[in-house]
């Protein structure tokens, strides 16, 4: 196999992200977020996830 054509695994797994990186993503997405679950979709959504959730913790104890 030629070697200019393999990724070592462990290049892959050193490689940092600045932190910069990650507040400008959260910035970016978070009014994204607010938006939808301020929604009447997102508000429904949640409700569901919130059942789903608790019927699975009151299943489980």
């Amino acid at each position: 196999m030629d070697k200019r054509n393999t990724i070592e695994t462990s290049e892959i797994d050193t490689a940092e992200v600045p932190e910069f990186v990650y507040e400008s993503l959260a910035r970016s997405l978070l009014p994204v977020i607010q938006k939808y679950y301020e929604s009447d979709e997102g508000k429904r959504a949640f409700s569901e996830w919130k059942q789903k959730k608790d019927a699975e913790r009151s299943n489980t104890t």
